[in-house]
């Protein structure tokens, strides 16, 4: 199947976002009956630990879902290794630094 390129602009032409083609089994495009705009106000929304993913169309507002950090097992690992060195130092003062 094919899918076709989707093209959405504004009122005087200019390309706002391209879907690209797409061949394989993918989905074809949604109808689309009305379009919706909203401005999210500048440095609303941490984007590193929040993504939108939706829009609520009586309150619109962006529906955000946070975003999972990934720590990789050598950071864990590392983390660990930390905490235990802090436990010792600290049995070793005598429970002075934690």
């Amino acid at each position: 199947m094919n899918r076709a390129n989707r093209i959405i602009c504004d009122q005087t032409g200019k390309i706002l976002l391209q879907t690209g083609e797409a061949t394989g089994d993918v989905l074809e495009h949604d109808e689309i009956t009305e379009l919706h705009c909203i401005d999210v106000p500048y440095g609303s929304i941490d984007y590193i630990k929040n993504r939108i993913v939706g829009i609520n169309i009586e309150t619109k507002q962006p529906i955000l879902e946070e975003i999972p950090v990934y720590v990789s097992e050598a950071e864990k690992e590392k983390q660990e290794l930390e905490n235990q060195l802090l436990l010792l130092t600290n049995q070793e003062i005598g429970g002075g630094i934690l």
